[in-house]
């Protein structure tokens, strides 16, 4: 195994032996966490601006894709449609959604927080858990009034479908 040496940086303890990637980056995280903790707040924002700022060039530069999630795929619906759906954790009531909902989506079209147009199946993931839960099936009740995309009436929830979904949960 070959030993390395890290550079010291600036304020730093003279380099300290390092085996190998792993052991390279705790070594480096750990001066960071030495250095920033002996920084003034006014100092520490400047400097954590500045390496956001860094990685989102870096991020550009490399083409380089973030990993979403469900969550973020509902984040990026409540903004394309904040008349319709409540952010993921949002104390709001829900309401009904209308009956094909999806295929609207899919047809205007929605940005990722990723930036790369959400696909069908991300759109169906992110509506299917948006429609799970306590607070969907709350708002289900019979002759509730389903919306649009835009927030506008779009039928209404029918005994059946209401009653087929307590039906799921008992």
């Amino acid at each position: 195994m070959k030993m390395l040496t890290t550079p010291p940086l600036a304020d730093d303890t003279p380099g300290t032996p390092v085996a190998d990637d792993a052991d390279k980056r705790l070594a480096v995280a750990a001066r960071m966490s030495y250095l920033l903790n002996r920084m003034t707040p006014d100092r520490l924002r400047l400097v954590l601006t500045e390496a956001e700022r860094i990685v989102a060039e870096d991020d550009a530069a490399a083409g380089t894709k973030r990993r979403t999630g469900l969550r973020a795929d509902r984040r990026a619906l409540a903004v394309a449609f904040p008349a319709c759906f409540n952010p993921p954790k949002s104390k709001a009531p829900k309401r009904p959604l209308k009956i094909g909902i999806t295929a609207d989506i899919v047809a205007r079209g929605v940005t990722g927080e990723d930036g790369q147009p959400l696909s069908r199946k991300r759109i169906e993931r992110a509506v299917r858990d948006y429609c799970l839960g306590t607070k969907y099936d709350a708002a289900l009740i019979p002759g509730a009034i389903r919306i649009d995309l835009d927030g506008n009436p779009a039928g209404s929830v029918s005994a059946s479908h209401a009653a087929s979904r307590r039906r799921e949960e008992g």
